[in-house]
């Protein structure tokens, strides 16, 4: 009687801690459950207004828009040396003699002051003033164009965390299912400790899965405020592409990005640049012809009388110890260093082309993967599940096959973003980032289907 108190006591005990460690899960489940967290919902702004929201508060823009405004002014100031200098002049003194004798008196006056030749510098330094404006326009187009693709980015990088998050949630309620259904099997004595613990196991291991998710779109979502300019959350969703290269052949993806590319065409204008300021370098050696002429009274008519004198000036610096050579070859220098800067960036452009170019080719590889990697996972899961309820299979083979079907899953996520990020990043690194190549939005379409 004894030894059969004990065993009840004892099976009592066992339930009593089955029944805690249930209620314990439960609890947590509760706790840690995506749908319990409260959350600030995301604002879904049209892609057009983001991104005329970011060209506002992008202090690359705004800088480049300051650059286009000195360009301009520089190119006026270019001009004014053809027009006359005038100024005014105006003074006191007082005189004390030792004899006792004072003078004082005031003068005022005009100097005028005309050049007439300089050397052809101020035709140099317009065209100078003109790549300047130029260079600035290009640096502002692809600063826009830069803006764009990193808005295209940072909001695919937002669906695409939310979507995995997702996909991470789906996996947490099919694990506890079978949680759920090894402890029924338990309690029944069908199966053995052992499938509730492994259940349990990945149950604590798919809940950590869901916390970086969590992370991960919350700095999708801080990323993409910051290049807003937005202190909230937002979600931006990006239209379909209306205008592709993807069939173009690599040598023509290259030559369109020489030609069209605002950054190389910028640097082509800075080239130019360097090209006047040596050839202004190389006229300071020129000589200068001035007209000038003055005017000036004075108060005191008994000393002083009005003054006025018109001539005009040749000043010619024809020996300078050879200074001006020597400033003249080194801007030349210079010239043939924005050159060599300007081919290192021409190679760099080539390699972005291509690296875009192969990253579309990698993922076009992929689609059919994909799409069957995700059939057949869907499928395992699916048989597995069914074997598990039987009795047929152990609970390591569903959580194998729970682990590939969320591979599976994360992989076509991956893929649909990356596909579209990777077809801007190729229109961006040949300088055909446009609004016009994308077609109208649909606010009420959503990646995961």
């Amino acid at each position: 009687m004894a030894v059969r108190g004990s065993k009840r006591i004892g099976g009592n005990l066992f339930s009593m801690a089955c029944l805690a460690l249930m209620l314990s899960l439960s609890v947590a489940w509760h706790v840690t459950s995506p749908v319990r967290c409260l959350a600030a919902q995301p604002t879904d702004l049209s892609f057009f207004e983001a991104y005329q929201m970011a060209l506002e508060s992008n202090h690359e823009i705004r800088s480049a828009a300051e650059g286009v405004k000195q360009g301009d002014l520089l190119q006026k100031q270019a001009i004014t040396v053809l027009f006359p200098k005038v100024t005014a002049t105006a003074g006191y003194s007082r005189l004390d003699y030792t004899d006792g004798t004072e003078i004082d008196g005031s003068t005022w006056g005009i100097n005028l002051k005309q050049t007439v030749y300089n050397g052809g510098r101020v035709w140099v330094a317009k065209r100078g003033a003109k790549y300047t404006l130029q260079a600035a326009q290009w640096g502002l187009e692809f600063a826009r164009q830069s803006v764009l693709m990193d808005l295209i980015a940072r909001s695919n990088e937002l669906l695409k965390a939310e979507d995995l998050l997702k996909v991470s949630e789906k996996r947490v309620e099919r694990v506890q299912e079978q949680l759920r259904q090894a402890q029924a099997r338990l309690d029944l004595g069908d199966t053995a400790r052992t499938s509730v613990l492994n259940a349990q196991a990945a149950m604590s291991s798919v809940e950590l899965e869901v916390v970086e998710a969590r992370k991960s779109v919350a700095l999708a979502r801080t990323r993409l405020s910051n290049l807003i300019g937005l202190n909230r959350p937002i979600r931006v969703l990006v239209p379909g592409l209306v205008k592709s290269y993807d069939e173009m052949d690599l040598s023509g993806l290259i030559e369109h990005a020489l030609n069209d590319r605002p950054d190389l065409a910028q640097s082509r204008e800075l080239v130019k640049i360097t090209e006047e300021e040596a050839e202004l370098t190389r006229r300071n050696g020129h000589p200068d012809v001035n007209i000038t002429g003055s005017y000036s009274r004075y108060s005191n008519d008994d000393v002083f009388s009005p003054e006025s004198q018109i001539g005009i000036s040749l000043t010619w610096p024809f020996f300078q110890g050879g200074l001006v050579k020597l400033q003249a070859k080194e801007a030349y220098s210079k010239v043939r260093q924005a050159e060599e800067s300007y081919g290192t960036q021409v190679d760099g452009v080539r390699l972005d082309v291509e690296e875009s170019m192969l990253d579309i080719e990698a993922l076009k590889a992929q689609e059919e993967l994909v799409v069957n990697n995700l059939k057949t996972a869907m499928e395992n899961h699916r048989l597995a599940k069914a074997r598990f309820s039987l009795g047929a299979a152990s609970s390591l083979e569903l959580l194998d096959a729970e682990e590939k079907l969320t591979e599976a899953e994360n992989l076509e996520v991956n893929y649909k973003y990356d596909t579209r990020t990777a077809k801007a990043a190729l229109l961006y690194s040949i300088g055909a980032l446009e609004l016009d190549v994308f077609g109208p939005e649909n606010q009420a379409e959503r990646s995961v289907q």
